[in-house]
């Protein structure tokens, strides 16, 4: 198959309705109160931290590190298999209903489909799964562990969502390429046709300046 036929998709916000790898950790949290009551005080002194692009990453990897304490790999993958399930027994769904059609759309044309996404490769990949979504190849963040708990060990975000499809097989030029968010311009410029979805304005007015004709804006419910 060309690689000209491969259509790449970012995940959270542009499959998705919203951040998946915040709202797993979030529920693992409210699952082990005793973690939020020993994790409170050190979680309110990093909390200012969470105000700037730039040390951002700290309070949400603490937070991410404290909800994985005592888990080990196997068991987070059959949490997230939990936390997917229960998310849509409770009449919630993951994919809005335009991203699935245009990934449809992408299949019956024989393209290949590839997810590229921040989120835990596994959760994204459960998310797929269980809304029926197959046939997609999914390329997304690890973990490791780190005294008690887990820390990220590749981050699949921004620039290095190119080297990490690339390691994968998925080489660019790519023919379409799905993304929300301006940290995803560098994946966005492998693309021949770029879909900006849902954006914020500022960040659609950025994307287009830059991109050009090549690329467009679309809402999708």
């Amino acid at each position: 198959m060309p690689q000209a036929t491969t259509a790449v998709f970012d995940f959270d916000h542009t499959l998705t309705r919203w951040d998946t790898a915040a709202r797993f950790f979030g529920w693992l949290l409210r699952r082990a109160p005793w973690k939020v009551l020993l994790g409170a005080p050190l979680a309110l002194l990093l909390g200012p931290l969470a105000l700037f692009s730039r040390t951002r990453r700290i309070p949400v990897r603490y937070l991410a590190w404290l909800a994985t304490f005592g888990f080990g790999h196997e068991q987070l993958r059959v949490l997230a298999r939990l936390h997917v399930a229960e998310t849509i027994e409770g009449g919630e769904s993951f994919v809005r209903h335009d991203a699935r059609r245009q990934i449809e759309l992408h299949g019956s044309q024989g393209h290949i489909v590839v997810v590229a996404t921040g989120a835990l490769e596994y959760l994204a990949g459960e998310i797929l799964a269980q809304a029926g979504i197959v046939n997609v190849a999914v390329v997304g963040s690890s973990m490791r562990r780190f005294l008690g708990g887990m820390v990220v060990n590749q981050h699949c975000y921004g620039a290095r969502k190119v080297p990490m499809l690339q390691s994968r097989g998925f080489d660019p030029p790519w023919a379409f390429v799905y993304s929300d968010h301006e940290a995803d311009l560098p994946l966005l410029k492998e693309g021949t046709t770029q879909v900006i979805v849902n954006p914020k304005p500022a960040a659609a007015h950025y994307l287009l300046s830059v991109l050009g004709p090549s690329a467009s804006v679309v809402t999708w419910r």
